[in-house]
């Protein structure tokens, strides 16, 4: 039962949406989640150089991805509240800006600590942008077919990820490849000008300006404060332990995989940009296939299913690495891994369909960025522990964060494929 449940009969679903205001839609998720990869994966590909221009150590610049990622928190509490209030539009151009804004600024930093600085007002409005672009979404698409659009929304990773590479390898030096990380500011004002507003959200807007239901009472600046209401806070609590453990799954191994393969497993450049590429591209695959599989068997099931694949992928992973085993078994596993990542393109469907209107935005915001930012301390915990078991020893602590997801889970409610309305 939802946290602000009423017995008003629902008002605006889904279906009020029309195919192109839903291409629209689904246009401004996928160039918004797409966006946000690229600026969040643009530094690890130039970190290097980065390093070099400041004069800084390699474990300045991981600091770096840390600093960004919990920024990404305290983006995701501020704007799922403002988005919740003001919109879904309006706020999801806000955040483009700010961390196309944060991208851009990165490149002309003149030392370390302003550099630092950009890259966390960038990690501010990445913190936002992903709940709001995927409640937008699924206020408008129909219940039925709303996993599969958000697999089509993650997936846009790939594309995200291979421009990346591109630009890093094309430009003459690094500051060039966040100069360009600041064009998505344009795009803002394409979705702002071209994206319709959420339906529901308007509808909401209107029955409280008449007084409303009980739900549609609560005011527009409540907030945070309805998340630790007795109902919702359940959901919350074990919503962000699930992001934090599939997020920690994730950084342990994207992050460290590329120094993995070529000093762990000793391959050149070339032959571990094509593992890279082949890693991505079985990712995008698992992404729609996760999708449509939470329409068909509900958003719960589909995760455990692809995180069961993963989990056996890494304790297998752990396995090869302690007994020396070949580099090709290695890499296959690693394929298998991130296969089982299609879990994440369950997230932006399960959380928007846990929470109400009032609070969707506000909701999903804080369990995953919040889960997120917690979980940036992973790839410190791998560089700590391969001193001692090395690279893929610590890599291999993935294992534990899987299992964490996948108990919690069993326990998160899941009211897949429901109809979404103003008042719930």
């Amino acid at each position: 039962m939802s946290e602000v449940a009423t017995n008003a009969p629902a008002s605006v679903a889904g279906s009020a949406y029309t195919r192109r205001e839903r291409a629209l839609i689904i246009a401004a998720a996928v160039s918004g989640w797409g966006m946000e990869y690229f600026d969040l994966v643009i530094l690890s590909l130039v970190a290097g150089d980065v390093g070099k221009t400041f004069g800084v150590s390699t474990a300045a610049v991981g600091a770096v991805f840390t600093a960004q990622l919990a920024a990404t928190a305290v983006g995701g509490v501020l704007f799922g509240p403002l988005a919740d209030r003001f919109g879904r539009r309006r706020v999801l151009t806000w955040t483009i800006w700010i961390f196309a804004i944060g991208t851009g600024l990165g490149a002309l930093a003149p030392n370390f600590g302003l550099f630092v600085v950009c890259r966390m007002i960038a990690g501010i409005g990445i913190g936002g942008e992903w709940a709001i672009g995927f409640a937008l979404l699924n206020e408008a698409w129909s219940p039925k077919r709303r996993g599969l659009a958000g697999g089509a929304v993650q997936a846009a990773i790939w594309p995200a990820y291979a421009i990346g590479i591109f630009v890093a390898g094309a430009v003459p030096n690094w500051r060039w490849a966040f100069a360009i990380g600041a064009l998505p500011a344009l795009a803002a004002i394409a979705i702002r000008l071209a994206c319709p507003e959420s339906k529901q959200w308007l509808e909401l807007q209107r029955v409280r300006a008449e007084g409303g239901t009980t739900a549609a009472r609560e005011p527009a600046t409540a907030g945070l404060a309805l998340l630790f209401r007795k109902n919702a806070l359940k959901m919350v609590v074990l919503g962000t332990i699930v992001v934090f453990g599939a997020q920690y799954s994730y950084y342990v191994y994207s992050s460290w995989m590329p120094t993995f393969l070529k000093t762990g497993l000793h391959l050149g450049s070339g032959p571990t940009q094509t593992v890279l590429y082949v890693s991505a591209a079985i990712s995008l695959v698992s992404y729609v296939a996760a999708g449509a599989a939470g329409d068909a068997w509900g958003r719960r099931k589909a995760l455990l299913a692809f995180a069961s694949v993963q989990l056996v992928a890494f304790i297998a992973f752990a396995v090869l690495i302690a007994t020396g085993a070949s580099t090709g078994a290695v890499i296959a596993m690693y394929f298998v891994i991130s296969f089982g990542l299609g879990y994440f393109a369950v997230f932006g469907t399960w959380f928007g369909e846990l929470f109400a209107t009032p609070i969707r935005a506000t909701g999903s915001s804080f369990c995953y960025s919040v889960g997120r930012g917690i979980a940036s301390f992973g790839p410190g915990v791998v560089g700590l522990l391969a001193a001692r078991y090395g690279l893929g020893g610590g890599i291999s602590t993935g294992l534990f964060a899987v299992a964490l997801m996948m108990i919690t889970a069993l326990f998160l409610a899941d009211r897949s494929g429901r109809a979404i309305t103003s008042v719930e």
